[in-house]
């Protein structure tokens, strides 16, 4: 098919980038060697050109130091190669029962680092090492976030895995914790060493906003990434949200690509509204860890829309996916309907436009 148009895209949030990420990088590249994160050197090349350290600056502008934004954008890569080598299209994903052995290792190597369990398995003491190095500069509560958000992200793996022909809810539900959906913005305020306590993170509206900047950004991925997948791999494995709308209407796919993105839309829409309640009622570290939120999001999409990983047909150079999807700053005036989607349909229950008012976040 031809080269597929995407329309602009919108988020209305400051550009913040954390200084010298070409050092994040060469760091990262270095750790990349030694835990050998890629299956040959083809794949070695094209995770180096991803640019994680520059991500990683984006997402994590406000990094407490050096060494904790390191580990961030360790992480990045960890994440990367991870999706490449076990899901979706990863060769491993071929071999279920053997991804779902090596995943519950990786998860062990984090919850128990004290020893390596499982050195034959390099993913797990890269994983097992960025613990450690997060144990020196972040509290028990942090690790134990970290630690939980990742067990979510395997077993949302697990559960792509074995049901690769999802409903659009279900599929929400799985893409809202895959590929790290929900890792990402829980390092947000774990990168800065904010301390919140745990009964302000279970705020309802704090969950609410934390999820809605994690299914942003998968899905704006799901769009950058739509053009090179139908080449691919039109009728296999499909939880991208354009597939799934298309597949299962029978539209076509600019029509798909036009639903998804009016769905996007509404639920950004629905966080700034969120995110200004918030911001005038919230406690200091509640509005800091809003921030981070909003670093994730625009900071991830700045880097989606500038990456040969979604560009190419290659991910490196060569011909494109795509065309179109400039980054624009004002959402449009009509971002207020709810998107009706069973698994994510909650978020509207605490929508400022329309709820009543509650008590104040992080004032308890």
């Amino acid at each position: 098919m031809a080269t597929l148009r995407l329309p602009n895209i919108n988020c209305p949030l400051p550009y913040r980038i954390y200084p010298e990420s070409e050092k994040l990088e060469e760091g990262t590249i270095s750790w990349m060697d030694k835990w050998h994160l890629y299956s040959d050197d083809k794949h070695r090349q094209r995770l180096a050109s991803v640019g994680c350290g520059r991500l990683a600056a984006l997402m994590y502008p406000y990094a407490a130091n050096a060494d904790v934004a390191q580990i961030m954008s360790d992480y990045v890569l960890w994440a990367f190669s991870f999706d490449d080598e076990y899901c979706d299209e990863g060769l491993m994903s071929e071999h279920p029962a053997l991804s779902i052995t090596a995943m519950l290792q990786m998860q062990r190597s984090i919850e128990s680092p004290e020893t390596p369990a499982y050195p034959e398995n390099n993913f797990a003491m890269a994983l097992r090492d960025l613990r450690l190095r997060l144990d020196k500069y972040t509290t028990r509560l942090h690790i134990s976030r970290f630690v939980n958000a990742q067990r979510g992200y395997f077993m949302v793996e697990i559960g792509k895995l074995v049901n690769p022909q999802p409903t659009i809810s279900d599929s929400a539900l799985l893409r809202l914790c895959s590929g790290g959906g929900m890792v990402f913005p829980t390092f947000g305020h774990i990168s800065t060493l904010v301390n919140i306590s745990q009964l302000d993170m279970e705020d309802r509206r704090l969950c609410a906003m934390t999820e809605m900047a994690a299914m942003l950004i998968v899905w704006e991925s799901d769009f950058f990434s739509y053009g090179k997948e139908l080449v691919r791999d039109p009728e296999g494995r499909q939880h991208n949200i354009v597939s799934l709308i298309q597949q299962r209407t029978g539209i076509t796919h600019e029509q798909a690509l036009a639903k998804a993105f009016s769905m996007r839309d509404n639920i950004a829409g629905l966080y700034m509204r969120m995110r200004d309640y918030l911001l005038a009622h919230a406690s200091p570290e509640i509005k800091a860890y809003v921030q981070s939120l909003d670093c994730y999001w625009r900071g991830g999409l700045e880097w989606i829309i500038e990456n040969p990983r979604y560009r190419y047909m290659n991910g490196i150079d060569g011909p494109t996916a795509y065309d179109g999807g400039a980054l624009t700053e004002a959402l449009p005036d009509n971002c207020r309907e709810k998107v009706d989607i069973s698994s994510i349909f909650w978020w509207w229950h605490y929508d400022p436009a329309h709820s009543a008012p509650t008590k104040n976040i992080g004032t308890l």
